[in-house]
C-alpha cells in the first residue's frame, strides 16, 4: 500500500496521530512526537553492539501496542 511507514492524523485538531506500516496496519497511536519516535525505532537498522549479532528482520514488529486505545 505504501512504500514506507507513514504518520496520519486521527482527529480534526491534529492532536492524535497513527503510525501505519507499509500494508496500512496501525502500529501505534499517540502525539505526533510519539509517532515520530516509533517511526525512528522501527526504521533504524539494528546496532550490532546492542544485539550482539544481527539476525532479526527489520520488518518484525511483534507486540507493539498503541499508546491510546482506538
Amino acid at each position: 500500500m505504501y512504500a514506507k511507514p507513514m504518520i496520519f492524523p486521527l482527529d480534526s485538531n491534529g492532536q492524535i496521530y497513527a503510525l501505519q506500516d507499509e500494508k496500512g496496519n496501525t502500529i501505534g497511536t499517540g502525539t505526533r512526537e510519539v509517532c515520530e519516535v516509533l517511526l525512528y525505532i522501527i526504521t533504524k537498522p539494528a546496532s550490532q553492539s546492542i544485539s550482539g549479532k544481527i539476525n532479526v528482520s527489520a520488518t518484525q514488529r511483534g507486540n507493539v501496542r498503541s499508546a491510546i486505545p482506538i
